[in-house]
């Protein structure tokens, strides 16, 4: 589903009858939804399946993690702590927090849905150490995008600071037409109030390229030369780890 003239990215549906899933062992499966591979830019979601009497083993997880019970009864461990959850009870679980859920009924379905705040959460079972990242879980390896990011250091001239901001703003859908482009945001040093950072998700540093290469290249240029102190200083940068 395309959505012409405001974005490159594509709007999706998604069907979790329709998609792949994991097996979790102990009765549940897993079934991303929304992945960085399908189009997220700073989570990821899915669904979990609980057969009667299963669980999933004691995990953790580097960033926070919301849940809620979208089908049947359940029971969630969170360090130790069991509170038994109804049909729409949410969790919030904060990030290194072990934690578990169960399928309390011994006849019907639990159904969980789950959101990760981060496009770099990894799962590790407390039990058995195994760990991995979660949208590789159910993905091959072609599938999984690992997005780098443009960041910009940028100095403005005294008294162009408001003129750079809207210049940005301005400028901002050409980004979010490029190709490859997931995200931007502008941040101002709190301590050199003339000095912004620009930071920019794409898919790849050749999207990037292709984005200098092109028609909006010089359009960005225009909006925000006239503020510049100085050229950028421009940089690619790939998450290495996520503590929390």
């Amino acid at each position: 589903m395309s959505i012409e003239g405001i974005t490159s990215q594509t709007a999706h549906v998604f069907r979790p009858g329709e998609l792949p899933s994991k097996n979790r062992g102990g009765g549940a499966r897993t079934v991303p939804l929304v992945t960085a591979a399908r189009g997220a830019t700073t989570y990821l979601n899915g669904v979990t399946v609980f057969e009667p009497g299963a669980a999933i083993g004691h995990h953790i997880h580097n960033v926070a993690e919301s849940v809620m019970v979208i089908a049947g009864n359940a029971v969630v461990d969170i360090d130790g702590e069991r509170t038994p959850l109804a049909t729409f009870d949410t969790t919030f679980v904060p990030a290194n927090v072990p934690h578990h859920f169960e399928n309390v009924s011994d006849t019907e379905e639990m159904r969980i849905f789950w959101t990760y705040g981060s496009l770099d959460a990894t799962r590790t079972l407390t039990a058995t150490g195994e760990h991995g990242r979660v949208d590789a879980e159910s993905a091959a390896t072609s599938d999984v995008v690992r997005m780098v990011t443009e960041v910009a250091t940028i100095s403005v001239l005294a008294g162009h600071e408001g003129d750079f901001e809207r210049a940005v703003a301005e400028a901002a859908p050409l980004f979010q037409r490029a190709a490859g482009a997931r995200t931007l945001r502008l941040e101002a040093s709190e301590e050199r109030p003339r000095t912004y950072r620009l930071f920019v998700g794409w898919e790849s540093i050749g999207d990037h390229e292709n984005f200098r290469a092109s028609a909006a290249f010089p359009l960005w240029r225009e909006l925000i030369g006239p503020h510049l102190d100085g050229m950028p200083r421009v940089e690619h940068l790939r998450n290495v780890l996520t503590a929390f």
